[in-house]
């Protein structure tokens, strides 16, 4: 559950360790599946390519569709990682 954070309006979900096709999979899962608007950026530390990461973007319908998809499964205390 703590693998995530709130990004701007967005929430980003850390999958440095997956691999490109994985994320890749990933995006396209909570695309058409889950109807979520999301996409993939490369994550670099000091001009190092180190992963990539998943942000769902926080236009209102879509963080909507998110958080009544997940906040079913998430424990009190980690609902900020949501924005609510």
């Amino acid at each position: 559950m703590d693998d995530g954070h709130k990004n701007g309006n967005g929430i980003t979900l850390c999958t440095d360790s997956f691999t490109l096709i994985e994320v890749e999979l990933l995006v396209s899962v909570l695309r058409n599946k889950f109807n979520l608007e999301a996409n993939y950026n490369k994550r670099t530390q000091k001009g190092r390519h180190i992963g990539w990461r998943i942000y769902i973007s926080g236009k209102s319908a879509n963080k909507e569709k998110l958080i009544s998809l997940v906040k079913p499964y998430f424990i009190p205390s980690m609902l900020y990682k949501l924005g609510i």
